[in-house]
């Protein structure tokens, strides 16, 4: 009798930590908006440590402290989007996972820099900085919608994996 509790207490568990009662490992459309917002955030966080200079020899910092500040409360959401999404799939610690997300993104973008050299990079992207600065919330939102379909994120859409697997969520 020993033996068949325990043989069905291990089954159980075995069952129980199976994908099957896992929560899906994929990014709703906020999720997915939100990745994207701190990629952008990320990537003019490193244009501005590499370039320093926008090509009228104006200092990146300011505006790129500009931008932070302009869109403080759009940043914040997003990292709120995906510590709850963290929360969710029971990823770890939610706040360490944004930090690891964050340095993956801007790892990821200072490999960019060191594929084509810091002096290509910076001629192609030193002015994004500056242009971000000064953007509206309206072409902001654009530009971020614009990332969601040419940037992958990190995480699979949720859509795309229930249209490969053809089933519906």
């Amino acid at each position: 009798m020993k033996f068949i509790k325990s043989l069905f207490l291990c089954t159980a568990g075995a069952l129980w930590a199976s994908p099957v009662f896992a929560i899906p490992a994929c990014y709703n459309s906020a999720q997915v908006h939100a990745e994207q917002m701190l990629r952008l955030h990320s990537e003019l966080m490193v244009i501005t440590i590499t370039c320093r200079q926008s090509s009228d020899g104006r200092a990146l910092t300011p505006a790129y402290t500009s931008f932070t500040h302009r869109y403080v409360k759009t940043i914040r959401a997003a990292e709120q989007v995906m510590i709850a999404y963290y929360k969710t799939a029971k990823k770890g610690d939610p706040v360490s996972q944004l930090d690891a997300l964050r340095t993956r993104l801007g790892n990821e973008i200072g490999q960019k820099v060191a594929k084509v050299s810091a002096p290509t990079f910076c001629a192609i992207n030193r002015d994004k900085v500056v242009q971000f600065a000064m953007a509206s919330p309206e072409y902001l939102e654009r530009e971020v919608r614009s990332m969601e379909k040419n940037e992958p994120s990190y995480v699979s859409p949720c859509k795309i994996r229930t249209a490969m697997a053809g089933k519906d969520r």
